[in-house]
């Protein structure tokens, strides 16, 4: 069902932000309004209160489980609804038929048909744009997932960013793409896209920082704050033009909320711009001596360019928090007000501070980190995560999103890698192909209800990779990057491979010969042969019969080969349309020869010599294919017909004696067979019509015993003396 959309997965499937509210649409494809989540029996009951008109979705399903003859009037009269459930490791969607309300509570009798107990499993269109992303990423995932990180970590490394700036690149593609579209269906799915690329940018730089980096002695607060103002928006832009313009910075109310913003983003350079400008503007004394001060202390905090592995960072850390206690006590900070102090909470390193200045729990861990201990091992950030996470999430619905932000600062892979199963199957696949080379994933450490119920036999990175492969294939065009998926992932993702690459279309020459040279040089011999049988099956029935030898020859199907090289040969003896010739130039030199094709071979080059008057040649030729036994018995009897211009030669002999016995031999063999009658129907209509019978055609054969005899004398009388004395 590829390139038909589909209903939208459920709101519990397609969680991707920190506001599911905000995802009206799937990503995955153009679908059709999501008219119903199972997540709670109160959204059910707020379902309930809906129109029917309003209800019911119209879907683009082969064949519809509502019927494309069918209203929506009827259709709600019908007490029916359509719910869905996704699948994201591969891609599915199965939609089916349910009741919305009790017979009780609706008042009508609803019968139950076949289609109120189908389930309609679909995979969800891939967008067209992705896909050159997926290629693209497909060539990383090759230049990788066979290395070691720790044998060759330069190596490694080079290739494995470029995981990271494919997904900027196609960001960037989106962006722009965004921009030059209108308010039309492609720019709701440019959208989609542009959102889904985002989470993958922000999920892969964060594990990056906290299990891949190749710099493990730079502190970790400085990365965090560098990855929130990337991907986590906080500052508001305007509000900082407006307090530029302004006069009397301190009294505006959005200043020290702003400043509080910038120092929890780790945004010093903005910080320190700012109260210049209020300091500049300053014409009081002593607020200007507190804004002097407030500044060297916010100038002075810590950066990434001073936190060096000397061991001395830690040390100029707590320096420097002692001046901004000592700047908290003194009275300089009364001159700057109350708002003033929540700014210093910050610098100080308060946690409740930081607390009630944050939006976020992310912000908020951030913050407490950069400014409590900067230095904090990677390891030893859970307290600081439980006390951010209990203060902003405690309670409520926690997206998937959060989940595996969570599960990344935890240092827990295992958990990340099922998280991100839920999110995107192109996600899990190619970070747990990295977890992998590095170490982090463990099979005893899971228990995943799908590997349970398979009995897999394989690795949790193999899974997931499967997986993805799996919903690539819905669209044909993604086979090489599909059977390059499968072939890293062992035994079991080569068996789904052998077994599925027999089904891709072929719908060129070209294509074909690609997926049989990737069967060949990976040694999926099976395949190699499944797919030649199925093209020599088609050849032939388009009449290309030396393709269609060539594909069996290749499948080792030498019945069928022979099949082919008979019907080749009649349709040549009985009508002489087919250009024999040609058609067996168009057939390479097997290294192993075939008997069949040998023979018709053998047989136009017979036609050829005595078309080109080498009759001793020919007479060789024709000979050698009865004497050899090249020639299949049932064509003998075809063979001494053609030999009769030769025997009855009136200005040479062409068979000499012996050549004359074999071809006697030949004819009695074939005048005693059970299946003489058979050999003789094969004759052409040109010696006998088909409307014969048998006694008339086996009159023909007096014919060529009579030009037998006759030849054998003339061979007997014109031999050369030194034959005649050897006879003697």
């Amino acid at each position: 069902m590829s390139g038909i959309p589909l209903i939208q997965p459920s709101k519990s499937s397609s969680a991707f932000g920190t506001n599911t509210a905000t995802l009206k649409r799937s990503i995955f494809s153009d679908p059709t309004e999501d008219r119903i989540d199972s997540n709670s029996e109160q959204e059910q009951e707020q379902d309930n209160d809906h129109s029917d008109d309003g209800y019911v979705s119209v879907l683009y399903l082969d064949p519809s489980p509502i019927g494309k003859d069918i209203s929506v009037e009827e259709w709600a009269k019908s007490n029916r609804t359509i719910r869905s459930s996704f699948r994201p490791s591969t891609n599915e969607i199965a939609v089916f038929v349910a009741g919305k309300r009790s017979k009780l509570e609706f008042g009508v009798d609803q019968e139950v048909s076949a289609k109120d107990t189908t389930v309609f499993l679909c995979q969800a269109q891939i967008p067209e744009c992705r896909i050159p992303f997926i290629t693209q990423m497909f060539g990383v995932f090759l230049n990788t997932t066979t290395m070691d990180p720790y044998k060759t970590p330069k190596e490694y490394r080079r290739h494995y960013e470029q995981y990271y700036e494919g997904i900027q690149q196609y960001q960037l593609q989106l962006c722009e793409q965004s921009k030059n579209e209108m308010e039309t269906d492609d720019s709701v799915q440019t959208n989609q896209e542009l959102e889904l690329m985002d989470g993958f940018a922000a999920i892969w730089e964060l594990a990056e920082y906290m299990f891949f980096t190749p710099d493990e002695k730079k502190p970790i607060a400085f990365m965090l704050s560098d990855w929130l103002a990337k991907h986590i928006t906080g500052i508001d832009m305007q509000v900082g033009e407006t307090l530029l313009g302004s006069t009397g910075k301190l009294s505006h109310p959005e200043f020290w909320s702003y400043i509080n913003k910038c120092l929890l983003r780790g945004m010093k350079r903005s910080a320190v711009f700012m109260l210049e400008q209020a300091l500049s503007d300053e014409e009081t004394e002593n607020i200007a001596d507190a804004l002097e001060g407030l500044l060297k202390i916010v100038r002075g905090i810590p950066s990434s360019e001073a936190s060096v592995p000397d061991g001395k960072s830690r040390e100029r850390h707590r320096k420097w928090q002692g001046q901004c206690e000592k700047f908290a006590k003194s009275t300089q900070l009364s001159h700057l007000g109350d708002a003033a102090e929540s700014t210093v909470g910050i610098l100080t390193g308060d946690i409740e501070s930081i607390l009630e200045a944050t939006d976020s729990w992310l912000e908020a861990f951030s913050a407490i980190v950069l400014y409590t201990n900067p230095d904090c091992p990677r390891h030893e950030l859970v307290p600081i995560l439980n006390i951010c996470v209990s203060r902003y999430l405690e309670g409520k619905e926690v997206s998937l999103l959060n989940k595996i932000e969570i599960a990344i600062l935890e240092l827990d892979a295992i958990t990340t890698v099922r998280h991100c199963g839920n999110f995107h199957p192109w996600l899990v696949a190619h970070l747990a192909d990295v977890f992998q080379q590095f170490g982090y994933l463990d099979m005893s450490d899971i228990n995943l209800p799908d590997l349970t119920a398979m009995g897999w036999d394989s690795d949790i990175r193999d899974f997931f990779i499967t997986s993805y492969a799996q919903s690539l294939m819905s669209d044909s065009n993604l086979w090489e990057a599909i059977a390059g998926y499968l072939l890293h992932c062992g035994h079991t993702g080569r068996s789904m491979l052998s077994e599925w690459i027999c089904h891709v279309p072929l719908e060129s020459s070209r294509k074909a010969q690609k997926v049989l040279k990737f069967c060949k040089d990976n040694n999926l011999t099976d395949s190699f042969r499944s797919i030649n049988r199925v093209m020599a099956v088609e050849e032939e029935k388009r009449g290309q019969y030396a393709l269609a030898i060539q594909h069996y020859m290749a499948s080792k199907d030498y019945q069928r080969v022979a099949k082919v090289t008979d019907q080749m040969m009649q349709n040549y003896i009985q009508n002489g349309g087919l250009d024999l010739e040609d058609t067996l130039s168009a057939i390479p030199i097997f290294s192993v020869p075939n008997e069949n094709v040998e023979f018709l071979r053998s047989y136009a080059k017979f036609h050829r010599e005595f078309k080109d008057g080498k009759f001793t040649e020919a007479a060789r030729t024709l000979v050698s294919l009865l004497s050899t036994d090249s020639a299949p018995m049932k064509y003998w009897a075809v063979l001494l017909f053609d030999a009769l211009p030769l025997l009855e030669n009136r200005q040479k002999v062409i068979f000499d004696s012996n050549d004359t016995y074999e071809l006697m031999r030949c004819l009695e063999e074939v005048v005693g067979s059970q299946y003489k009658s058979e050999y003789l129907k094969l004759l052409p209509t040109r010696i006998m019509p088909i409307e014969s019978s048998d006694a008339e055609r086996e009159q023909q054969l007096g014919v060529i015993r009579l030009a037998l005899v006759r030849n054998l004398a003339r061979s007997i009388v014109h031999a050369p003396k030194s034959d005649t004395l050897m006879s003697m």
